[in-house]
């Protein structure tokens, strides 16, 4: 070695001054290349999960794999630096098999590992979620599929949660799992009692999944709340109202309550009012009710079931009531056909001579000039 890379050789306990700048070297390398190296190692995982895939089920599995890959890359390459140094005899620390700042940091180590796995675990589950809703596979429900597998998704992530939360206590801090099963178990009764509500919309869910009074997409009517259902979860179903607002309702209040699936209706149902003076002729009201009904029964796309008659004597008109249902459920669809429709009736009404009435009053001025009104 040249004289002038001698302050290499300067030793700090076991270490010299070689050894740290090759560990800082390598770190350095690391941080700079992991972003490439996990973007590999995400492709690698890939090929061995799903043989053949569309490239942007590749894009998307590097985008939720990269993250938790470049936690778990980092975190052993700091271990595996950091175990080439004698740090206790520098600094007079206890060794990492008793209580000190050795053992908190070996500690933090491991759960930071299972941290990363459970994460990365928790991201491939998000990915195969994602591939499953986007396929079309034959048999099944895909408006079913888009509301159990969010709900199960979610389900399995929690499981996977919990898991690693047992495995770190009992992997890193050596505690008794079976033990604390037990302490669990005698106390289920009074976290249940005081989970009470949460226990009951978790039920609720199950009950929804098993008797599908509504579907995501759904729209529907429930404690005098209309809207489009987006999503069902462990406790609260989401509702995106006609108001566009975003409301959550406990899963509970969806099953107890009386529940108007509006998505399955068969038609819409549209009516209206008509108001002729009292001094339209019988025969051309008459005549107007028969092309009124003719022209109903025959648009394609209004059924059979159209009501048109003279049903009531208003305060100043005669009411015809036009009450009819048109074959489809899409609102935009309905108002569009009620649009023409509306045109149809007004081209009848003005065809027949009749006149649409409005609201009127009659003054009426008494002999001794006091007006009064009738």
């Amino acid at each position: 070695m040249p004289p002038i890379f001698n302050w290499l050789n300067t030793r700090l306990g076991n270490n010299s001054l070689e050894d740290l700048v090759v560990i800082l070297v390598i770190l350095s390398m690391v941080m700079l290349l992991r972003r490439f190296i996990c973007v590999v190692l995400s492709r690698l995982i890939f090929r061995l999960v799903r043989k053949k895939s569309r490239s942007s089920a590749v894009k998307t599995f590097e985008k939720l794999l990269s993250g938790p890959l470049e936690w778990l890359f980092t975190l052993i390459a700091v271990y595996l630096c950091a175990i080439q140094l004698d740090v206790h005899s520098v600094w007079n620390l206890d060794p990492v098999s008793q209580p000190g700042l050795l053992m908190f940091l070996d500690r933090c180590f491991q759960l930071g590992l299972i941290f990363s796995v459970s994460f990365m675990c928790v991201r491939l589950i998000e990915f195969f979620a994602q591939e499953y809703l986007q396929r079309e596979i034959p048999g099944t429900d895909k408006v079913v599929n888009q509301q159990l597998i969010p709900f199960f998704k979610e389900l399995i992530k929690v499981f996977v949660w919990i898991l690693s939360f047992f495995f770190s206590l009992g992997f890193v801090f050596n505690l008794n799992i079976a033990s604390i099963v037990a302490g669990l178990g005698l106390g289920g009764l009074a976290v249940a009692l005081a989970a009470k509500e949460s226990l009951e919309n978790l039920f609720a869910s199950f009950t929804i999944f098993l008797d599908k009074p509504f579907v995501v997409g759904d729209l529907v009517t429930v404690n005098n709340i209309t809207g489009t259902i987006e999503k069902v979860g462990f406790r609260s179903t989401r509702i995106r109202t006609l108001e566009k607002s975003f409301l959550t309702l406990p899963n509970k209040l969806m099953i107890d309550n009386a529940l108007d699936n509006l998505s399955l209706r068969t038609h819409r149902r549209a009516d209206m009012n008509l108001s002729f003076g009292f001094d339209t002729p019988r025969e051309k009201l008459e005549a107007l009710l028969s092309a009124l009904r003719t022209a109903l029964n025959q648009h394609p796309r209004c059924t059979e079931e159209s009501q048109i008659r003279f049903v009531n004597f208003g305060d100043s008109a005669l009411i015809i009531k036009v009450l009819y249902y048109i074959d489809t459920i899409d609102f935009d669809e309905f108002m569009k056909i009620r649009e023409e429709v509306n045109f149809i009736i007004l081209d009848l009404v003005r065809n027949s001579g009749c006149q649409l009435s409005y609201p009127t009053q009659t003054l009426v001025v008494s002999p001794s000039g006091t007006p009064g009104e009738s």
